[in-house]
């Protein structure tokens, strides 16, 4: 409950700062999408990744997401999922990766044992990524 409350303050603390750091936190958001998300959501975000020929399951396209959800991007659903750490044991296995975990195993190897007491770094990488993920949006 604290980590969502913290998600929602972080939200609308970067609605209202400046545009420039909301650029930048976009621009940030799309170096982390190109580097972890494109080989499977393709560098558009339509599903059609280099890597889909090896997957079993095609990936979502992640441009019509507000679309499926009423015309509002869904922020804590996508979170959630990127985050991975909120399942719902009806949905099945997972077949793309669990960032939370992976973020925070990097943040371990960078700052070793005491990374664990940082969670919030792992949390502002998924945040930036949802943050670039509402551009993509169709209209």
């Amino acid at each position: 409950m604290k980590t969502r409350i913290g998600v929602v303050l972080l939200v609308l603390f970067t609605m209202f700062t400046s545009g420039s750091l909301f650029a930048e936190q976009i621009q940030i958001g799309e170096r982390e999408f190109k580097s972890h998300c494109a080989g499977c959501h393709g560098i558009d975000g339509m599903g059609n990744g280099p890597f889909v020929e090896f997957l079993t399951k095609k990936p979502a396209p992640l441009t019509n997401l507000a679309q499926k959800n009423q015309g509002i991007f869904p922020f804590s659903q996508v979170y959630e999922i990127i985050d991975g750490r909120h399942q719902i044991g009806a949905h099945g296995t997972r077949d793309m990766p669990i960032w939370g975990e992976r973020y925070g195993m990097e943040i371990i190897r960078q700052y070793g044992e005491f990374g664990t007491e940082h969670p919030q770094t792992a949390h502002c990488r998924i945040l930036e990524l949802v943050f670039f993920l509402a551009t993509l949006q169709e209209q």
